[in-house]
């Protein structure tokens, strides 16, 4: 254990707050960038890792930690795949294939017609409020909390939403037209 981290987790089990928020400013920019090679989702990243400083404040005392870098990396990781998991998605590379297509709409001629086609049936297929959940934040870039007051819902409901979303276009893309893309 380096010296530094030893203090700082001394200082953190003494519940000193400076020292916690020194730690969660120098850390957090590095750990977003981690989250958002497993989830592609900024409002999903800035949940996950506030969620593990957090745990990291309310667990000081009892947190047998020997380097801070591996277990706030490890911990981010470790939530990252459980949110994957809650939302259905097996593989990350398929929910990263859907936002990609979805930021490029604007450019039909650059993507296979076929693709095109195929995603906006799927998308034509979701319930009504998903749908305009959906396209609020994949086409039209608003965040879950901006969707949340302009719908005049919970940020709870949208990520449920979006989550349910991801996993219904999953089933009804990847099966065939995005694994035909894929190969």
């Amino acid at each position: 254990m380096e010296l530094s981290d030893k203090i700082i987790i001394e200082e953190l089990r003494n519940s000193n707050e400076q020292v916690y928020r020194s730690l969660f400013d120098n850390y957090y920019p590095t750990l977003m960038q981690f989250a958002f090679r497993f989830v592609y989702d900024k409002d999903a990243c800035k949940d996950i890792v506030q969620d593990v400083f957090v745990t990291l404040w309310e667990k000081r005392d009892t947190q047998d930690i020997k380097s801070l870098k591996w277990y706030l990396h490890t911990a981010v990781k470790n939530k990252c795949l459980v949110y994957l998991r809650n939302i259905g998605i097996k593989d990350k590379h398929q929910v990263y294939l859907i936002d990609s297509y979805l930021m490029e709409q604007s450019d039909d001629d650059i993507l296979d017609p076929q693709l095109v086609k195929e995603v906006n049936e799927a998308l034509e297929q979701l319930p009504r409020e998903m749908k305009r959940i959906f396209r609020l934040k994949y086409v039209h870039g608003l965040t879950m909390s901006e969707i949340a007051e302009d719908l005049d819902i919970s940020v709870s409901t949208v990520k449920t939403q979006l989550g349910r979303a991801k996993l219904k276009l999953r089933s009804l893309l990847f099966d065939r037209t995005l694994l035909v893309f894929i190969l």
